[in-house]
């Protein structure tokens, strides 16, 4: 076998073997699911949002999926879990109705096909308290969101916040 030959062997072995990889990446990535938002949860309107912006295909989303779980784990039932998929049209669809039912139309407009983006809002005045691009320190994303749970904490006598 000449050496061109060879060559040729290695770099269609290669792109066959990226080809595979990226394909596992890309079906290893849906969107996670999230238990949904009541819309007549009272304490809806007090827990802050933490929106997941995602794309199947999105290398954000893939490298930081397991801070996601981590996220989930962490604070379910304390804020409200949402994940507004980008990777097609009918996902998009789907999402900006979500976001309609949930009041969250212009965080929709804002943010509408940007992935790999974690949103904590302010439930109540949908103020965007951090938004947190593409990170893979669980630790960035805790201040966020540890921030902005203690914006909700009632105030009690005798203690200054």
């Amino acid at each position: 076998m000449s050496v061109i030959n060879k060559a040729l062997v290695v770099v269609m072995s290669t792109g066959v073997a990226l080809g595979a990889a990226v394909v596992f990446l890309y079906l290893g990535n849906r969107a996670p699911v999230v238990p949904p938002v009541l819309a007549a949860d009272p304490a809806r309107t007090a827990k802050p949002y933490v929106v997941k912006l995602h794309a199947q295909w999105c290398p954000l989303c893939m490298i930081t999926k397991d801070v996601w779980r981590e996220i989930e784990t962490t604070y379910a039932g304390r804020v409200n879990l949402v994940v507004l998929d980008f990777t097609n049209d009918a996902n998009t669809s789907v999402s900006r109705a979500e976001a309609k039912r949930l009041g969250l139309e212009q965080l929709f407009s804002n943010y509408e096909g940007a992935t790999g983006v974690v949103v904590v809002l302010d439930a109540q005045t949908g103020d965007v308290l951090a938004s947190i691009k593409g990170s893979r320190d669980f630790g960035e994303y805790r201040a966020a969101i540890d921030s902005a749970l203690e914006r909700v904490k009632p105030s009690r006598p005798g203690f200054s916040r």
